[in-house]
């Protein structure tokens, strides 16, 4: 029998991993050529590389609000967008791959083993709502990545994708 905290648990990590309607945030970035990574299609706001460079920024800075630090909230929205819109060379992708999906396995981890119930050390969220608006965020902006793949011919990934 499945405890609340269980089915808390498995559908926080939903958000991460792709479960159900959710695209598998692991794999989004997976066989994209790393030119394409850093190609603004016109009227896009953001390239790809950008918007998994955000979803690492909100991962870091809720896991430190999790462990107790006490980070800066960005000013402003565009403060949560770091780094520069493009990789530089195909190694230097592959390396931002990798931090993406560090970043992801961090946030899975910390849902899998970290305490859900009660507010963070600082006292002002709940924890497992840090979690959900964390799980929310990355499926939000998986698929904005999965789309703007699909606008430049580029998706699914090689293992496989909702193309519906």
């Amino acid at each position: 029998m499945s405890t609340f905290e269980d089915i808390l648990r498995t559908s926080l990590v939903g958000g991460v991993e792709g479960q159900g309607a959710h695209a598998d945030a692991s794999n989004t970035l997976d066989g994209l050529d790393w030119q394409l990574a850093g190609r603004r299609l016109p009227d896009a706001p953001y390239t790809i590389q950008q918007c998994a460079n955000h979803i690492i920024y909100w991962n870091g800075y809720s896991l430190a609000v999790l462990r107790g630090e006490n980070p800066t909230a960005p000013e402003h929205d565009v403060d949560s967008w770091p780094g520069p819109d493009a990789p530089a060379s195909a190694a230097d992708w592959d390396g931002f791959v990798r931090a993406f999906k560090g970043s992801l396995a961090a946030l899975t981890s910390r849902i899998q083993d970290g305490e859900l119930d009660g507010k963070t050390p600082s006292g002002r969220r709940l924890r497992a709502d840090v979690l959900r608006a964390m799980g929310n965020h990355v499926s939000y902006h998986v698929g904005q990545i999965a789309l703007l793949r699909r606008m430049m011919g580029a998706w699914p990934p090689p293992t496989g994708g909702d193309t519906w």
